[in-house]
């Protein structure tokens, strides 16, 4: 490790040692001596915590503990369980993962400690998984054998277990112990849907008369107690003081100096795998993982290398993590999907390519992953970007350290009055009983159950036996949709053959479908499974995707029922080439719950209905010409229908004086009909005072004053008076500003840079005060993981000079918006920080060293304008007039 960093020096910003930690450990006696020598005899002593947990436990009570990874929070649930056993052999016990790879790991380490316990005890306790990826004979195998442990996932609980209560009768009826394992991971909308899933699992072993301890397991939370009440819906005691050691650890933060951000990853992943070190390298987005692959393919280490992501089909995913395991595979370029699934006993370094969309909270669980055994060093690297995130920590380091040492996650958003995630577990919840008391629903469900009634899916029933009042099922629900999604529709990314096609249109049953499915998958047709959002940003016909290496553009979509089935063709993947969606937005308000003022702002926070317009895509990279050639095959095949403003055609959307855009590397696509995908939400939203109205004059003024100075000002109207960034945007796209920038140096030959510069910002003012409303928007969504650990990536956020609708018609608006259709908790948590948001949002354009804006503060990856509209001057001094209140 040492050798790595050292080469490296010139890149190096930060170097922070962890040193190790001595534990505390404390007795406890459990019911059966065996189980008491089983832990002499795996050779460990139990740490104060984790005797805490059993005292806890043995009384009765259902616990969560939150301590860090590698606190050994696992052998509680192994011990109990070994210890009941013995006492009541025909308890079951149902272990809950969120991954399956995860599940294969404490499998084994179950497996092991079983065997010390038969070789003690004279006895073995039958354990097996059952998820999804079980073969459906295995299945039944399993259901015949009746094993008293279960690992599974909740997703399983929710398609299977619950939907078929018979065949696991024999595992509800007997349940002792219900352990969930990294409860933190149960948030937004995976944590509200599972949260049903669990409550439907409660509620059906109620029907049985069966109570089961819950035994909750987590990352370090600020409230533990508080969140696992509120999920599970029952009482809980918290155990969050870790006694366990730590091995010594290093934290490096390193910045493209020399390098670039991507000669740096490559350099740092290329000498971690020449000296065999398992790494994993962590991204933001598939797109990011794909990226480095495709910079990795000239390097000789290559074939130890591969991107991991959870939308490959699982038997993909399932070769990659047994390579990695046996080594084969030494390097992983991954998405957060391997934050908890993998062994990593041992894995020596990770690698983080800036910090997480979520702030710390992603960072929190993987510092640690790497160097769990006390005799090896673990390295935790994080390349930073140019990122508003990367570059705060960057400035606040003693901040930085102290947080993460800390290791404590303050905010777990998670929504359990999403109507929409509610109303379908509600459904399901009476598919699955077929008879509900109305007496058991609370107000909001019942208000979802009349909805239930007018869609004639269950009616209201006096009994007259009872004289209770009833919800009985009418319509049963047929498909379950996916628990980590907010919609129930599928998206599925496929090889484009002529019988595929064919074969899909012969399926008249949902089950036929559904295996067909599946078998694609195994074949290897089904690149990628994705969800709606991605459908729509990244999957519209003709744009680009890249998958593990392999280039690939989209083309038409069928839709059979739930399903969508995007085809693709495979292209070049040595081609230089991305797309980018653009689109328009509009937001609508539905309901105000709560409003506060804060200096000279209103805040909002309500309900909303909103609607991306994509009409089109931009084409960038150096193999633009040979891409555009395959979208006019597209197009004459009757699938791409719009414009195509091109180098091909010659039609670049414009006079001569366009070729300043380089149009042999850039081309623009423009949709016949726009595609619109609207969806209600929760989301929070400012009210500016309309004497911001004044802040383009006084920029004009401001800029204009200079080029007097320099005596420019006539040079200055005349240019002024020629360019107008809103005309220029329908054909230059994100290249307006350059063209702006450009022509600017070209008509005032010879000036200096501060003449130039104040032409500029002339030229900005034109567009009025909804270009820095726009920056302040961009940079509170960049800002706000810093204290909410929201994931930006799951935040939207529009701004608008005039609001065109009521009670705010005309006035300036800025909105952010949790991204996930129905709301999952994330607009609440802004809401409560919203004081601190903006002060910090302020603080963080000041400070920023950038001249007109850069990644670092207002530049957004997401924009659909591509970063055009902005004005950081005007945020600045929008800031200024409104905090001084």
């Amino acid at each position: 490790m040492k050798k790595v960093l050292e080469e490296l020096e010139s890149e190096l910003v930060a170097l922070r040692k962890f040193p190790p930690k001595e534990g505390s450990y404390a007795a406890f006696e459990f019911r059966n001596p065996g189980v008491n020598d089983l832990v002499e005899a795996l050779g460990f002593n139990l740490y104060e915590h984790q005797a805490e947990a059993l005292r806890l436990l043995y009384e009765g009570k259902n616990v969560v503990v939150t301590t860090p990874t590698a606190s050994g929070k696992s052998e509680i649930f192994r011990l109990a369980i070994f210890d009941n056993y013995l006492s009541n052999p025909r308890d079951t016990y149902l272990l809950v993962y969120p991954t399956r790879a995860l599940i294969n790991n404490q499998y084994e380490k179950f497996a092991l400690e079983n065997f010390h316990f038969f070789k003690i005890s004279g006895r073995m306790v039958n354990a097996r998984i059952l998820t999804g990826d079980v073969e459906w004979h295995d299945r039944r195998a399993i259901i015949k054998e009746k094993p008293r442990v279960v690992f599974t996932t909740p997703d399983m609980l929710h398609y299977s277990i619950l939907r078929n209560p018979k065949d696991y009768e024999w595992l509800l009826r007997n349940l002792r112990y219900l352990v969930v394992d990294e409860l933190h991971i149960y948030r937004g909308v995976f944590g509200t849907n599972a949260a049903y899933v669990f409550r439907r699992l409660l509620k059906r072993l109620e029907r049985y008369g069966r109570k089961p301890q819950i035994l909750a397991l987590s990352a370090t939370l600020r409230e533990p107690k508080e969140f696992a009440e509120n999920f599970f819906g029952r009482p809980f005691e918290e155990v969050k003081n870790a006694t366990n050691p730590f091995p010594k650890r290093y934290l490096v933060l390193l910045e493209p100096r020399r390098l670039n951000e991507m000669q740096l990853l490559r350099a740092l992943v290329e000498k971690l795998a020449q000296r065999g070190i398992k790494t994993l390298v962590f991204f933001d987005s598939r797109r990011g993982t794909e990226k480095l692959m495709r910079f990795l393919l000239s390097s000789p280490s290559v074939y130890r290398m591969s991107t991991y992501k959870g939308t490959l089909p699982k038997n993909i995913r399932w070769e990659i993590e047994r390579d990695f395991k046996e080594g084969k595979l030494l390097v992983l370029l991954t998405t957060n999907a391997l934050e908890l699934g993998i062994d990593i006993g041992d894995l020596d370094a990770v690698v983080n390519y800036g910090i997480p969309p979520d702030g710390l909270f992603s960072l929190i669980q993987r510092f640690g992953r790497a160097g769990r055994l006390k005799e090896r060093e673990a390295l935790n690297a994080i390349i930073l970007r140019k990122n508003g995130l990367d570059y705060y920590y960057k400035e606040h380091l003693n901040e930085f350290f102290e947080r993460l040492e800390r290791g404590i996650i303050e905010y777990m958003p998670v929504n359990l009055k999403n109507r929409l995630v509610v109303r379908k577990h509600l459904h399901y919840l009476l598919s699955e009983l077929k008879i509900l008391d109305w007496e058991e629903l609370s107000e909001f469900e019942r208000d979802l159950a009349e909805e239930l009634v007018k869609e004639k899916k269950a009616k209201i029933y006096e009994n007259p036996l009872t004289g209770k009042k009833e919800l009985r099922l009418l319509k049963p629900s047929f498909t379950y949709s996916s628990i980590r999604t907010a919609s129930d529709e599928s998206y599925f990314l496929v090889i484009d053959e002529p019988w595929i096609r064919a074969k899909l249109e012969e399926k008249d049953s949902m089950r036929e479908l559904l295996k067909f499915i599946n078998w694609l998958k195994l074949k290897g047709y089904v690149i990628e499974e994705t969800d709606k959002v991605e459908y729509y940003r990244s999957l519209l016909p003709g744009m680009a995707y890249f998958s593990r290496g392999e280039l690939y553009m989209a083309k038409d979509m069928t839709k059979i029922g739930k399903f969508h089935f995007i085809f693709a063709e495979k292209l070049n993947k040595f081609w230089d080439v991305e797309t980018f969606a653009s689109k328009r937005e509009e937001v609508e308000i539905l309901e105000i719950y709560d409003k506060k003022r804060f200096r000279g702002i209103d805040v909002y926070y309500g309900h909303l209905r909103v609607r991306h317009r994509y009409w089109g895509f931009a084409v960038k990279g150096n193999s633009t010409k040979e891409y555009v050639e395959m979208l006019f095959n597209l197009k004459d095949d009757g699938i791409l229908k719009g414009k195509i403003y091109a180098p091909l055609t010659g039609d670049t959307g414009g006079d001569g004086e366009w070729s300043i855009l380089n149009w042999e590397r850039f081309a623009k696509v423009e949709f016949d009909e726009e595609f619109v995908r609207e969806f209600e939400t929760d989301g929070i939203w400012l009210l500016f005072p309309d004497g911001i109205r004044k802040i383009p004059n006084e920029e004009f003024e401001e800029f204009f004053k200079i080029t007097e100075e320099k005596d420019k000002e006539r040079l200055a109207l005349s240019i002024y008076e020629r360019l107008d960034r809103r005309k220029l945007f329908p054909i230059a796209l994100g290249a307006t500003t350059h063209y702006l920038k450009k022509s600017i140096r070209e008509m005032a030959k010879g000036e200096d840079e501060e003449v130039i510069f104040a032409i500029k910002k002339m030229v900005d003012s034109k567009d009025g005060i909804g270009d820095g409303l726009h920056a302040i928007e961009h940079n509170m969504i960049k800002i706000a993981p810093i204290f909410t650990y929201v994931d930006s990536r799951e935040l939207g956020g529009y701004s608008y000079e005039n609001f065109p609708n009521p009670p705010f018609a005309g006035k300036p608006v800025v909105f952010i918006y949790d991204g996930n259709e129905g709301g999952f908790g994330l607009a609440e948590i802004l809401y409560e920080n919203v004081e601190k948001l903006m002060k910090k949002s302020f603080e963080h354009l000041k400070s920023c060293k950038c001249r007109d804006g850069c990644p670092l503060c207002i530049y957004s990856p997401k924009c659909g304008t591509f970063n055009e509209f902005l004005d950081k001057w005007q945020a600045i001094k929008v800031w200024e007039r409104v905090l001084k209140y």
